[in-house]
């Protein structure tokens, strides 16, 4: 009969699928920037800081721009504000974040209609609109992590004119699957 194996056997054996596994595993430890080594040599970048009409920080975003690409990465804090599910996610025409707001189109009022519509590079009229973004998947504990990336603005687009701004909505299939959740201005800061 042979010797079953010892702890350091076992340890080693298992250590690579550990390894493995980790790299499948959660984002949500994730520092909110980008280090700089991940960022291409020349890159610019833009933030935003997501509130909700309240003031309540709900997540960060930061638009790196490299190669003619821009790569959008949102981080949620960690105060559980956001229902879990997925949440529209896009880049609106005006840069304010006004709660009970009348958009430039008119209207009743709501919360960062100040916003306007959802952005159009110059140029672009197309479907899916320029600011169509990957919408944020949020956890059971109301956690997300979203990188994606996108062509189809520049930095310089985002900054025109009257600015832009990056839109948070309420979970899709609720009831508050439209309503305009949390705002940021994207700026240099």
């Amino acid at each position: 009969m042979s010797k079953p194996p010892t702890t350091a056997v076992i340890v080693a054996m298992l250590s690579p699928a550990v390894v493995a596994l980790s790299g499948c595993g959660s984002h949500q430890q994730a520092n909110t920037a980008p280090s700089s080594s991940s960022a291409a040599p020349g890159a610019q970048s833009l933030t935003a800081q997501l509130r909700t009409a309240d003031n309540q920080p709900v997540a960060t975003a930061t638009f790196e721009f490299a190669n003619g690409y821009a790569t959008v990465t949102v981080k949620t804090t960690q105060n559980h504000v956001l229902q879990p599910g997925f949440h529209g996610l896009h880049i609106h025409s005006v840069g304010k974040c006004e709660p009970n707001s009348v958009g430039a189109e008119g209207g009743p009022p709501g919360d960062f209609m100040s916003a306007g519509m959802h952005y159009q590079a110059p140029g672009h009229t197309g479907e899916p609109a320029s600011g169509d973004l990957t919408s944020l998947e949020v956890r059971q504990d109301g956690a997300a992590y979203l990188v994606t990336t996108s062509d189809a603005f520049t930095r310089e687009d985002l900054l025109a004119g009257s600015k832009t701004a990056l839109m948070l909505h309420g979970a899709q299939y609720s009831r508050d699957a439209e309503k305009r959740f949390a705002c940021g201005v994207i700026g240099t800061g």
